[in-house]
């Protein structure tokens, strides 16, 4: 039995590397003939195998992202060249182990020693040996790629300046991995590159990419290495410290410091964050917020998304305790005494006493909330129906029928002057907003005021003839 599972085994592995290396056949041919298109397809197929195969030699792999890299590069994508010539750059200047798989025969090889050691030790395997490529195919490249990315960031920078961001983005990306394949890896392109991202339609990509960055453990936090130029009395800069202590023991300079950034990590998690939320992916919103606020607790774009996460995945009991929490630990903030208010709302057994507190909350703490203004306005109002109702019953001549409908009238009116600063104070905020134009319109027709009634009126009207 064992001998019909190693002959099935051997002859698997033989199939897969067949049809690996008919990918990799046919992509080397797609470029010869100036298919580009073709290249990156059979890229991508073998790219798929290679998850589930690890047969093929380091060389042959490099030789096959290098191929897809000359077809992008000549086809004009360079986000995609540059892409596929980093993944060539890190075979070539990294290396990788190999180890014989005993059952199969073949060889097979791993990028990385954790792997090679966890997954030899569960097979019969020899022993990893460390190994490197001999041959480079990006020395060729290195040279016209730096400039390329040069000139990719130099124009990333010209678009975000311009707030061209859709440019801007691409041109970073560009820039981030051509610079990656040269071996001169910066995160902080990348990172620009998503942030630009997030002024687009295209959130999605920015969410990958800020992912990446967390998951890459990036903070940007960066060290440089300064001191005086005893010629020329200038600052110069250099690009280790013990480059800077063999000038400074030469005597060559003065002043000699390191100095190191400040961390973009919260920023890093916040912006995460709100990317996931923005490209509707709520689960995974939830979860980066979540990890961010165990390191940032008071971070408020955090906390409010992960509050309105909550509601989009339909977990509205535990968005409501989240808030108790930051309530009862002071930490709280006007967006959380709203978002609370408007929860309770739709709780038919909430006290009506206590979503207006929370509204006043909210106000008390920010008293530009424009929203918790509105919507304070609003629910006082929702008594207004039962009034009206009651004053339309009320319509005839008789003295009981008078008082009835002369008591809710001046409820009524009660209602409007409560709401009236709302509704005011809302309409500061934002002098455009037609729902609370009408609003104001009749807040001062039921309380009397005249001359208000018909400005809100006619700007009512005016506001509505230019839609």
């Amino acid at each position: 039995m064992k001998k019909i599972i190693l002959s099935l085994t051997v002859a698997f592995a033989c199939i897969s590397l067949s049809a690996q290396q008919a990918e990799i056949d046919a992509a080397k041919n797609a470029l010869n003939s100036g298919n580009f298109a073709e290249v990156i397809a059979q890229t991508q197929k073998a790219e798929a195998l290679l998850k589930n195969n690890r047969t093929i030699e380091p060389e042959t792999v490099a030789s096959l992202y290098f191929t897809a890299g000359q077809a992008a590069e000549k086809s004009g994508d360079l986000v995609k060249a540059g892409e596929y010539y980093a993944k060539t750059s890190d075979i070539e200047n990294n290396p990788f182990w190999k180890a014989k798989n005993k059952d199969t025969k073949n060889w097979e090889y791993f990028y990385s020693e954790a792997d090679a050691n966890q997954l030899t030790s569960a097979g019969n395997y020899s022993s990893p040996k460390e190994e490197s490529i001999s041959n480079s195919l990006m020395s060729s490249k290195n040279e016209s790629l730096s400039q390329q990315a040069k000139t990719a960031l130099d124009t990333g920078n010209e678009a975000f300046k311009a707030k061209n961001y859709d440019v801007a983005s691409k041109d970073f990306l560009k820039a981030y991995y051509l610079y990656k394949a040269v071996g001169n890896e910066n995160n902080l392109i990348k990172y620009y590159s998503a942030i630009s991202g997030l002024q687009t339609d295209d959130k999605q990509q920015a969410a990958n990419h800020l992912q990446e960055l967390i998951d890459a453990g990036f903070d940007g936090v960066t060290t440089t290495y300064v001191a005086t130029d005893k010629a020329s009395g200038e600052e110069v800069s250099f690009a280790s410290k013990a480059d800077m202590d063999t000038h400074a023991k030469l005597g060559l300079i003065t002043n000699p410091k390191t100095e190191t950034s400040e961390s973009m990590e919260e920023e890093l998690y916040s912006n995460a964050t709100f990317a996931w939320y923005a490209a509707e992916n709520f689960e995974k919103a939830l979860a980066v917020g979540q990890k961010g606020l165990e390191k940032y607790p008071n971070n408020e774009n955090m906390n409010q998304i992960v509050s309105s996460s909550y509601l989009k995945t339909g977990n509205s009991e535990k968005f409501v305790s989240q808030i108790k929490v930051k309530i009862a630990n002071g930490t709280a903030k006007s967006i959380d005494y709203f978002n609370l208010a408007r929860s309770l709302e739709d709780d038919p057994n909430a006290n009506k006493a206590e979503i207006i507190k929370n509204y006043k909350k909210a106000i008390e703490l920010d008293a530009n909330n424009k929203d918790a203004n509105l919507n304070l306005a609003f629910f006082i109002l929702k008594d207004e129906k039962e009034l009206v109702d009651k004053m339309n019953a009320n319509l005839g001549t008789t003295a009981p029928e008078k008082k009835i409908y002369t008591e809710n009238q001046a409820k009524r009116k009660t209602l409007y002057q409560e709401i009236l600063p709302y509704l005011e104070k809302a309409y500061q905020l934002d002098p455009e907003d037609l729902t609370t134009i009408k609003f104001l319109r009749s807040s001062y027709e039921v309380t009397g005021d005249d001359d208000k009634f018909f400005e809100f009126k006619k700007l009512y009207e005016d506001k509505l003839s230019q839609q």
